[in-house]
């Protein structure tokens, strides 16, 4: 397991996410998490109300118990079936938040689904 208390965290600006040549999204400046969003179509393989419950239990075990305030803000994605939901802090809580992040979503990556964090980790992301 990463020790995430080494690792290097970016800084709350606008992100972009390269997947490859020509397609990806942007990250807001002060996501900690998210979740692609497909809808309630039988076959959708992220289901909105199961995004929605993943993300808010995030908030319940991460941040509520840190005290910290968030926002669930919606984006889109390079694909026109599928979008982006996020969890945004305030600028003062970004760094705690994302470290508590990283640390939940290493401990609970057998038991979630969708959540995934927001390219919190210097240069693991494409900037454009």
């Amino acid at each position: 397991m990463e020790n995430t208390t080494a690792v290097k965290i970016t800084a709350p600006v606008r992100r972009y996410n390269r997947i490859d040549g020509w397609r990806g999204y942007y990250v807001p400046a002060c996501a900690i998490v998210g979740a692609s969003d497909t809808g309630t179509w039988s076959d959708s393989p992220c289901p909105t109300p199961d995004v929605k419950a993943e993300l808010a239990r995030f908030g319940r075990e991460v941040l509520r118990p840190l005290g910290i305030k968030y926002k669930t803000s919606f984006g889109v994605s390079s694909n026109v079936f599928c979008g982006k939901h996020w969890i945004c802090v305030n600028k003062a809580s970004f760094n705690t938040a994302a470290y508590a992040a990283l640390k939940w979503l290493e401990e609970h990556n057998r038991d979630t689904s969708y959540i995934h964090d927001a390219n919190l980790k210097e240069n693991d992301h494409g900037r454009s």
